[in-house]
């Protein structure tokens, strides 16, 4: 795999993460998702693209690498932030119980908001991405709860993710 797509793919997954933790606090209805998209990644374009060059720069070997002229589109796939989001959308429900069965004497209510959606985001991932391998879902969760939360988080996801595929592949 390409280092840039690497890094395209980081950045869009905490940007999916971020999006669907800030329909979470403002309860946003969400009635054109396409739009909700393309208006969430306009309105944190510098952000990402900021975000985007750092990974870049983190994953390449070159020294001389140029982030010259590099666009939103280079930097973000907006199809994995629309199919994620509309996964949870259509799937909440079954996303939502799967959650609640796994993390014991826990439930959506209580738990913190960005490992909810962090949680939501892998979920999704696992249920509606054939092409990303379910162990890369859940280290991927785990790398962004490391950045986004407090110590506990990563072990707490781990633990919820590694059920809930238990649970999927029983059925």
């Amino acid at each position: 795999m390409k280092k840039e797509n690497i890094a395209k793919k980081i950045t869009s997954r905490e940007y999916t993460m971020k999006l669907i933790y800030q329909t979470s606090i403002t309860k946003e209805d969400v009635d054109n998702l396409e739009l909700l998209v393309d208006e969430f990644v306009d309105n944190n374009a510098e952000y990402i693209l900021n975000r985007y060059e750092e990974l870049r720069l983190q994953h390449s070997n070159n020294p001389e690498l140029s982030l010259e002229g590099v666009d939103i589109d280079e930097a973000i796939d907006k199809d994995y932030i629309k199919n994620i989001c509309l996964t949870i959308e259509e799937s909440n429900e079954m996303i939502n119980s799967l959650i609640n069965s796994n993390a014991k004497n826990w439930s959506v209510d209580r738990i913190a908001k960005v490992d909810l959606a962090i949680l939501k985001l892998a979920i999704a991932e696992i249920i509606a991405i054939d092409d990303v391998p379910q162990k890369v879902s859940v280290n991927e969760a785990i790398e962004l709860a490391k950045i986004y939360c407090d110590d506990k988080s990563p072990k707490f996801i781990n633990g919820i993710l590694g059920s809930v595929i238990s649970e999927i592949e029983s059925k």
